[in-house]
C-alpha cells in the first residue's frame, strides 16, 4: 500500500476521545512510557540485547486484550511488549525481565522477545507461534471451553509459509483463533509495496476465514470492530483482523531509513501525541513515569546464576541390570499399533497426514485409532511444520502429543518448530512449561522409494538440546519404549524404520541371547552363548535387526564372534552397554543407517575415547554419501547391507592383526 493511501486512512479517521474510557487510554500510555524507558536504559548501557518497541501501535494491543478473559491465550512475536502488558498487566515483571533480573517474568532468560505468563507466550521467530496458537485453540475446542486464542503477527509475517499452514488448519478444524495482523506497512525497513503481493484480507478469505479491518487512528471504530471479531471467534470460529497502524520508532533500537517527513506526519496524527497536549494527560504521564523510575530504582538487582539454569529434562540414568528379552510372535507394525493405542487410551493426542480410518497411515501403524479415539486423533493437511506446531500447542496444555511424519525425509520441514519452539520453551520460559511433544517417523531405504523417500537423517536430529531421540527396533517389542515416554516431559523424536514394520519381532537364536538394560530407554545386547566375543558391533533400529539376523554369516565371512549392542536412546547417548562390551573386546565396529561423516559413529567414538577405554580397532560403516537411488540393485549397494558391512570391515583389517 502506498503512503498516500495510508495518509488517506489517517486523514479520514476520527478519534472520538469522548467515547473511550480513560483506563483504555491510560493503558496505552503506560505501554509507551515503559518502552521509552527501555530505550533510555539501553542508551545508558543498563540493558543488553535488543528491543523492538510498539510505539505508535499501542492501541492495537489494548483494544484486543480488553476483550479477553484470564483463561484466553495470546501468542505474540518479537514486538510483544504491548501485548504482554495488556494481557497480563505485569509491566514491572517485564521491566525486570529486560534488565536481566531473576525477578523478571522469565528470570531474565528470555528478555525482550521471549516472554511467558499463564495465557501468554511470545517468540522472536516470525510465524513460529501461529500453529502453536492453533494447537492451543484446538485444545480449547476439544474440551468444550469458551476460551479463545489471539495470535498477533506483523504484515511481514505474511511472507512465512507456516502462517498459511496455520490458517488452513485453523479453518479445517474450525478452532477459536483470532489472527491479528498489526499492519504498520513496513517489514523492518522494507516498504509493504515491495514485500507483500496481493490482498492481505484476501489471503485469509481464501481459507474461508471471516475477516475484519480497522485502524488505530479511529479509536471508537477500532473498539467496535475488535469486539465484533472477538465475539465471532468466541462463538467457535476462526477470524482474521487486519489493524492498520504505524510504528513511530525504528524497527529495533536504531537503523531507521524511512523518510523523516513521513515519520513526522504520523507522529502528528498519533492519538497519544494528540492527547498529550491536554494537561490532564500530561499530569498522568508524569505520574506513570515516576512509578516506572521508582520501580527501576528499587528493584532488587539479582541475576540468575548458572547453577540454577544449566539442567535439562533428558533421561540421563545410571547403569542398570540386564533382563532377558522375550518377544511374542507379532509383527513390528502391529506391535507399534498396540503401543501407540495404549498411549491414546491414556489420553494422548495424535495428528498426522492420512492417519484416520479407513486408511490408517501410509504404513498402517495408526489404523483403527480415529475410530476408537475420535476426539484425540486428527488428520492434517500436508503441513509438517503446521501440524508439529499444533502438537506443541496441545503439549503446552499438558497433553502428551504425537505427530506422525509420513516419511523421515520430510522431517526437515519440522526443524524450525522442533528447534526454535519445542526444544527451547522449557528453558527460555524459565522452566514454567513442559513440552511433551513426540514426533514419530519411518526412516531408511531398501524399498526402492528413491532419493527423497529413503534417507536416514538421524544425525540431523540427534543432539538437539533438550530433545530426546530414540530408535525402536524389531529386536524388542516397542511397547516398553513407547510407554516410558509417558513420564518424560521434554520433546522426543521417535525413529522407526519402514523395513521393520513387516518383520516379526526377533524370536531369538541358538547362538545368542538378548538382554535389555532395565531402565527407561535401555539398550539391548545380543551376547554369544558359550563363546568369548572378539568384536563389539554397535547399531540401532532396523540395521541392528539386520545384523542380528546375519550374525552367523558375519562370522563365516570374517571369523569374528560379535557382541551386538543395539542402542535405543540415541540422545542423550547412553554407552554403558558399549563400554561393558569393549572391556571384553577392545575392538569396535559402528554401523549407522546414514552416511558416517559427522554422524552417530563420530559421537560414539569421541565419547569412548574420552572415557579412557583403549581401542585396538575402530571402524565406522554407513550409507554411501550420495542420494539413495530408486533402482533396487544399486540402492542395496549404497546401504549398509551385511555383505557391504563384511567387505568394508575386512578391508579395514588389512595390516591389522589380532588373536
Amino acid at each position: 500500500m502506498h503512503l498516500d493511501t495510508i495518509k488517506n486512512i489517517s486523514e479520514q479517521s476520527k478519534l472520538h476521545i469522548d467515547k473511550v474510557s480513560d483506563a483504555f487510554i491510560e493503558e496505552a500510555l503506560l505501554i509507551r512510557l515503559v518502552e521509552e524507558e527501555f530505550l533510555t536504559l539501553f542508551s545508558e548501557g543498563k540493558m543488553n540485547g535488543t528491543v523492538h518497541t510498539c510505539i505508535g501501535q499501542e492501541f492495537s494491543a489494548v483494544a484486543v486484550c480488553q476483550f479477553l478473559s484470564p483463561e484466553d491465550w495470546v501468542t505474540s512475536n518479537h514486538r510483544c511488549h504491548g501485548h504482554f502488558v495488556s494481557k497480563t498487566g505485569n509491566w514491572r515483571g517485564l521491566i525486570d525481565e529486560l534488565m536481566g533480573l531473576e525477578s523478571g517474568v522469565c528470570k531474565g532468560i528470555g528478555s525482550s522477545q521471549h516472554l511467558y505468563a499463564k495465557g501468554f507466550l511470545s517468540n522472536g521467530i516470525q510465524g513460529a507461534l501461529m500453529p502453536v496458537g492453533t494447537g492451543i485453540a484446538l485444545h480449547k475446542k476439544i474440551n468444550q471451553l469458551e476460551d479463545i486464542v489471539v495470535s498477533f503477527l506483523g504484515e511481514g509475517t505474511l511472507g512465512e509459509g507456516v502462517l498459511y499452514e496455520a490458517l488452513n488448519l485453523a479453518s479445517l478444524h474450525n478452532v477459536p483463533q483470532l489472527f491479528v495482523c498489526e499492519n504498520n506497512f513496513y517489514s523492518q525497513s522494507t516498504p509493504q509495496k515491495t514485500s507483500v503481493a496481493g490482498s492481505i484480507l484476501g489471503r485469509a478469505k481464501s481459507f474461508g476465514i471471516k475477516t475484519f479491518e480497522c485502524n488505530t487512528w479511529e479509536l471508537t471504530e477500532l473498539l467496535k470492530v475488535v469486539e465484533e471479531a472477538v465475539t465471532h471467534v468466541r462463538s467457535g470460529n476462526p477470524a482474521f483482523l487486519n489493524i492498520q497502524t504505524y510504528r513511530l520508532n525504528a524497527h529495533s533500537k536504531g537503523d531507521d531509513d524511512r523518510d523523516q517527513g513521513e515519520i513526522d506526519y504520523f507522529s502528528g496524527k498519533d492519538p497519544l501525541n494528540l492527547l498529550l497536549k491536554d494537561k490532564k494527560w500530561i499530569d498522568k504521564k508524569i505520574r506513570i513515569q515516576s512509578e516506572i523510575k521508582s520501580h527501576i530504582q528499587n528493584s532488587e538487582k539479582v541475576q540468575l546464576q548458572k547453577s540454577k539454569y544449566c539442567f535439562d529434562q533428558l533421561p540421563r540414568l545410571p547403569k542398570a541390570k540386564l533382563v532377558k528379552v522375550e518377544n511374542g510372535k507379532t509383527r513390528m507394525g502391529q506391535a507399534l499399533n498396540k503401543a501407540y493405542f495404549n498411549s491414546l487410551a491414556s489420553g494422548s493426542f495424535l495428528i498426522g497426514e492420512d492417519i484416520v480410518d479407513p486408511y490408517g497411515g501410509a504404513f498402517k501403524v495408526t489404523k483403527g485409532f480415529s475410530t476408537k479415539f475420535p476426539g484425540q486423533v486428527f488428520s492434517s493437511s500436508i503441513s509438517e511444520a503446521g501440524m508439529v506446531g499444533v502438537s506443541i500447542g496441545m503439549a503446552l496444555m499438558g497433553v502428551q502429543s504425537f505427530t506422525e511424519i509420513m516419511f523421515g525425509d520430510f522431517m526437515t520441514l519440522t526443524l524450525d518448530q522442533l528447534v526454535n519452539n519445542a526444544s527451547k520453551m522449557h528453558h527460555m520460559y524459565a522452566f514454567q512449561v513442559d513440552v511433551p511433544l513426540r514426533i514419530r517417523t519411518p526412516m531408511g531405504g531398501k524399498r526402492g522409494y528413491g532419493p527423497t523417500h529413503s534417507q536416514s537423517l538421524e544425525k540431523f536430529f540427534v543432539g538437539i538440546d533438550n530433545v530426546l531421540t530414540v530408535a525402536v527396533s524389531s529386536l524388542i517389542d516397542p511397547k516398553v519404549t513407547i510407554s516410558e515416554l509417558q513420564d518424560v516431559r521434554c520433546p522426543a523424536v521417535i525413529i522407526e524404520n519402514k523395513m521393520d514394520y513387516g518383520k516379526l519381532l526377533w524370536g531369538g537364536s541358538k547362538f545368542y541371547k538378548c538382554f535389555r538394560e532395565d531402565k527407561p530407554f535401555g539398550g539391548l545386547v545380543l551376547s554369544p552363548i558359550n563363546y568369548q566375543p572378539s568384536l563389539t558391533v554397535v547399531s540401532y533400529g532396523e540395521s541392528a535387526r539386520h545384523i542380528a539376523d546375519n550374525l552367523e554369516f558375519f562370522f563365516e565371512e570374517t571369523d569374528e564372534i560379535v557382541e551386538l549392542v543395539c542402542l535405543t536412546q540415541l540422545h542423550p547417548m547412553d554407552l554403558s552397554l558399549v563400554e561393558d562390551s569393549l572391556m571384553k573386546t577392545n575392538r569396535l565396529l559402528i554401523v549407522e543407517d546414514g552416511s558416517v561423516s559427522f554422524g552417530l559413529g563420530s559421537e560414539i567414538l569421541a565419547l569412548i575415547c574420552e572415557s579412557g577405554i583403549h581401542l585396538d580397532l575402530a571402524k565406522r560403516i554407513g550409507a554411501e554419501p550420495y542420494p539413495i537411488p530408486s533402482v533396487n540393485s544399486l540402492e542395496l549397494q549404497m546401504l549398509p547391507m551385511i555383505d557391504v558391512i563384511c567387505s568394508s570391515f575386512l578391508e579395514n583389517l588389512k595390516g591389522v592383526s589380532h588373536e
